[in-house]
């Protein structure tokens, strides 16, 4: 086990003990220099993800609303202290998870089933050229990635998998002021 900082909160760093894994795919930190973020995509620079409609999606950030339901709060995951949940800026309480595999956001459920689908497993960046991979907490192998801009879990079936999975998968984070 390997003791990674999570995420300063204020002047404050969480560390969180997450087991050592292979490069590819294996843990990777998240840190932060202000309470929320944002996570623009690695292959179409200037989408990030957001919520619209309680939906998942990439797009441009162009509106204030836009920056809003792009703004995330990085949680200690909801079902995994090892790993992360996404909180929405604007819907306190309210999660991204997947439901039939679609990104979708949702109120807390406080269950254990909305628990698991709301937490992943932060992994260094499936393209391999930096950034961070979303790994399900309770589909292990399967990552938030996005399909014609829309945000899915998709199974990754490993060194096989195209490019265009690993980059759809990767996405840098930015710190919203």
């Amino acid at each position: 086990m390997k003791l990674l900082p999570l995420l300063p909160l204020f002047g404050l760093t969480v560390a969180l003990a997450i087991p050592s894994m292979a490069i590819l795919g294996g843990p990777r930190q998240i840190q932060a220099q202000s309470p929320y973020v944002r996570y623009e995509s690695v292959n179409y620079p200037q989408r990030y993800i957001r919520h619209r409609n309680y939906l998942g999606y990439i797009e441009p950030v162009k509106t204030s609303l836009d920056e809003l339901d792009s703004s995330f709060r990085v949680t200690t995951g909801l079902a995994n202290p090892n790993c992360i949940s996404l909180e929405s800026r604007n819907f306190p309480n309210y999660f991204l998870r997947h439901r039939n595999y679609r990104i979708i956001l949702s109120a807390n459920e406080n269950n254990d089933l909305f628990r698991q689908d709301a937490t992943f497993c932060p992994r260094n960046g499936l393209n391999s050229q930096g950034g961070v991979s979303f790994e399900s907490n309770n589909y292990p192998g399967h990552y938030i990635r996005h399909r014609n801009f829309e945000l899915w879990l998709d199974k990754f079936s490993g060194f096989t998998e195209s490019t265009i999975f690993r980059n759809d998968a990767t996405f840098i984070q930015r710190d919203v002021p």
